[in-house]
């Protein structure tokens, strides 16, 4: 709540005010919860809640920091912790943040991510009102006309992309790869071999960076939930997004090991 707070235009000023109002207790109460001294009931934590508009996630984590905090024995402690935990891991899993309108099945999986070919033309067909023909799409690409044949037609086999008046247009917006999925690896291989290849040859108003760093294991959970909220930003941006041309967004943040 203080980060909340602090967050706001002129960093919160009469902010404590609203809440206490909002809450039916007094500003001294906000004081002290904001500096730990106490905590709230479960009662005005519903009641904070509303106020504030939390997801269901984000209000089911804040209640059981509320009975952590309340919690009389180190058991109890113990038990909201793990609850805690799971909420933190389950925020941190990006199918859990994406809106998921295709999900392939092992056939097909095998088949779109043995290339980025198939991605990169699902892609190119939602560029432009009409969709592109077998004609632009071999020459945007250039591939031969019997391989971007075979290519649509499996996307439209998939229900990827649709085949009207011999143009071709995006079907499902979105597809998801599981994190323990035999095919993530493909895929961002598939990805990262192509941002290398283009490497050589970066426009100005492209980006690439590479750093690697040392920093706090709490600082690194940080900076992942904020890149977690980042990347489901950066899809709503992009679903909203006029078509006019394609690109991609390689992200990677890891412990080095070996």
């Amino acid at each position: 709540m203080k980060n909340y707070i602090g967050n706001l235009p002129k960093k919160g000023r009469g902010e404590a005010s609203r809440l206490a109002n909002s809450l039916g207790v007094s500003t001294t109460l906000i004081s002290q919860v904001l500096s730990g001294a106490k905590s709230l009931t479960p009662e005005q934590t519903q009641r904070l809640i509303a106020y504030l508009g939390l997801t269901s996630l984000e209000a089911d984590y804040l209640t059981f920091m509320v009975h952590k905090e309340r919690a009389g024995t180190a058991d109890l402690k113990k038990y909201w912790n793990s609850k805690l935990s799971q909420i933190r891991e389950d925020s941190l899993k990006i199918s859990n943040r994406v809106k998921i309108d295709k999900i392939l099945n092992d056939e097909e999986r095998v088949v779109f991510y043995s290339s980025p070919l198939y991605s990169a033309i699902r892609l190119y067909t939602s560029v432009g009102e009409n969709g592109k023909n077998l004609f632009e799409i071999c020459e945007r690409f250039e591939i031969s006309r019997a391989k971007a044949a075979n290519i649509l037609n499996f996307l439209v086999k998939a229900g990827l992309c649709e085949e009207k008046n011999n143009r071709y247009l995006l079907g499902a917006q979105k597809t998801h790869l599981e994190h323990d999925s035999p095919h993530l690896l493909r895929h961002h291989s598939n990805w990262r071999s192509r941002a290398i290849y283009y490497s050589e040859s970066l426009l100005e108003s492209e980006m690439m960076y590479t750093a690697p760093v040392s920093l706090s294991r709490k600082d690194f959970e940080i900076l992942r939930e904020e890149m977690a909220v980042f990347i489901k930003k950066f899809l709503e941006r992009v679903h909203n997004s006029s078509a006019e041309e394609i690109a991609c967004l390689n992200l990677d943040f890891f412990w080095i090991r070996k």
